[in-house]
């Protein structure tokens, strides 16, 4: 059985936008993709549905012994094996069925069933559920933004007040929907967040070169990225060099790193998030009220570094 590709489609995800224009990442409405592509789809897994057309009685058959309608209990379930016959003979073969309309009520149940078999996705998904090629912030990562954080962070840096602004929509999203995976997907969204705006308070501090020629400025920024790309304990160590203060404190890593590395594990009860550390393998469970208190936190703590480092560079 052929199955549904998302590769062989131009699909384009929709955005995601919060405050001042932040993306949260792409969603995929299947659901419309499914109706806007129904001739499509089905003329590549070669389906044959003659709507509102009469049928001989070979015709009829051949239409039954279509892989989808051998495997499946669709013609069943929508009976498709009770429809009228409007031309009576003695000779079988010369006997018409009426195969009802595309606008007939269960239709629509009809097309959804064939589709499904064939493994096409329905609802809405959104970033981390997405195929990789689909997803807004790996493509990011995967083209620009990739080539060069340092130079990324020192053009577009994270400014404080849209952080601030940007961890309320999405506290305010976690509360307001009852989809898990949405949920999960928004709290991986804000550890990202948190780390850009580390990353661009590092950024501000390093002094654009000016008097060393291209070849230093080059090794430079490879070295500098190396480090804005690298482990937590990379980051931390630059940061304490540029401003001779640790970071404040980040809680949130384990988790963060559980949910990139599969989102699917971590399980939401409530108000709370369960996930499994992939440092010692043990199962902790974080209140999300807890999760945005401690970014804010961290937001607050690292303004007052780079505050107090600005007035002691006066």
């Amino acid at each position: 059985m052929s199955k549904f590709n998302y590769e062989d489609w131009d699909i384009e995800p929709e955005l995601e936008i919060g405050n001042d224009d932040f993306v949260f990442g792409n969603y995929v409405d299947w659901d419309r993709f499914r109706q806007d592509e129904e001739e499509n789809l089905l003329s590549y897994f070669d389906i044959k549905l003659p709507w509102g057309e009469e049928l001989y009685l070979s015709e009829y058959f051949e239409f039954l012994r279509q892989e989808v309608f051998q495997n499946t209990s669709i013609v069943e379930d929508w009976d498709l094996d009770k429809l009228e016959i409007t031309t009576q003979s003695n000779i079988i073969s010369e006997m018409v069925i009426q195969f009802p309309t595309r606008k007939e009520s269960n239709s629509d149940e009809i097309i959804s069933a064939v589709f499904d078999y064939f493994e096409i996705p329905s609802g809405t998904e959104y970033e981390y559920e997405l195929p990789e090629k689909l997803q807004y912030w790996h493509n990011m990562l995967e083209n620009d933004y990739l080539e060069s954080e340092y130079e990324n962070y020192r053009k577009y840096p994270l400014k404080f007040g849209t952080y601030k602004k940007t961890m309320s929509d999405i506290e305010l999203k976690v509360s307001n929907t009852s989809d898990i995976m949405t949920k999960k997907s928004l709290i991986l969204s804000s550890f990202i967040i948190s780390e850009s705006l580390l990353k661009s308070a590092i950024v501000s501090k390093i002094p654009k070169e000016t008097a060393i020629s291209n070849f230093s400025k080059e090794i430079l920024s490879t070295e500098i990225d190396s480090r804005l790309r690298g482990n937590v304990g990379k980051r931390n160590g630059l940061f304490k060099q540029l401003f001779n203060e640790k970071v404040p404190k980040q809680a949130w890593v384990n988790l963060r790193n559980s949910l990139a590395h599969d989102i699917e594990s971590a399980t939401v009860q409530g108000n709370e998030i369960s996930y499994i550390s992939l440092i010692d393998d043990n199962e902790y469970t974080v209140n999300f009220d807890n999760l945005f208190k401690q970014q804010m936190d961290f937001y607050r703590e690292l303004q007052q570094i780079m505050e107090n480092d600005d007035e002691s560079t006066k």
